[in-house]
């Protein structure tokens, strides 16, 4: 068992780091994901920055073929960064 709250587990969602699955009419995580998140020696190995870069990029227009380039601005633009 592990000792989440829902507001936490929305917000791993948001940026990426936790898939919510529905399933009918719940919503499901899986808890070998959660309990690696929970871990602070394995979550900071296991990629949230690439949760980071999720959240920023969630907006962003689908296309086929992203450019790499378009990305990076669209990411900091997100960020409020200047390139």
């Amino acid at each position: 068992m592990v000792d989440v709250d829902v507001a936490t587990l929305r917000h791993w969602s948001d940026i990426g780091s936790l898939e919510i699955e529905q399933r009918g009419d719940m919503d499901v995580v899986r808890l070998d994901r959660v309990r690696m998140l929970t871990d602070p020696s394995k979550a900071r190995t296991h990629g949230t920055r690439h949760g980071l870069l999720r959240a920023l990029l969630k907006d962003a227009p689908k296309t086929e073929t992203p450019s790499v380039i378009v990305l990076q601005e669209l990411a900091r633009e997100k960020a409020g960064i200047s390139s």
